[in-house]
């Protein structure tokens, strides 16, 4: 025997309706007195939805509590606080492995002197600390 499929706001409305007060044209109506010698002692309630206490997903659907329904929820990759580089969706290599970085080559000899006296010479002589 084949279940019906309920969706999520199925079952949220049928659980409000069961467990939620009562519909107003549903309260029985006083009765009529029938009798001068009866006394008939009744009232009419009030609406009853004003007593009911609003859930945590109602008052903010965004609070951890409201989340916390054992419902994974996605990561915002939109968001800029995710990575130091702001909104992305993918970041890396495609790839198995990431290719090194570049070695870079200097050629020291090519380089200039540094000038008698300068901080460049007086760092490399040792005679000044480097900052």
């Amino acid at each position: 025997m084949a279940h019906a499929q309920v969706t999520a706001e199925q079952a949220i409305e049928t659980a409000k309706e069961t467990y939620g007060p009562p519909a107003p044209d549903s309260q029985p109506k006083c009765p009529k007195q029938t009798n001068s010698d009866e006394i008939i002692v009744c009232r009419e309630l009030e609406e009853q939805s004003q007593f009911r206490v609003k859930s945590t997903s109602e008052l903010d659907p965004k609070s951890r509590q409201a989340r916390n329904n054992s419902i994974p929820d996605a990561p915002n990759v939109a968001s800029p606080g995710l990575t130091e580089y702001g909104p992305v969706t993918m970041r890396g290599c495609g790839i198995q492995k990431c290719p090194p970085p570049p070695a870079y080559m200097i050629d020291f000899s090519t380089l200039p002197e540094s000038p008698e006296g300068s901080d460049a010479d007086l760092i490399a002589k040792g005679e000044k600390p480097a900052n």
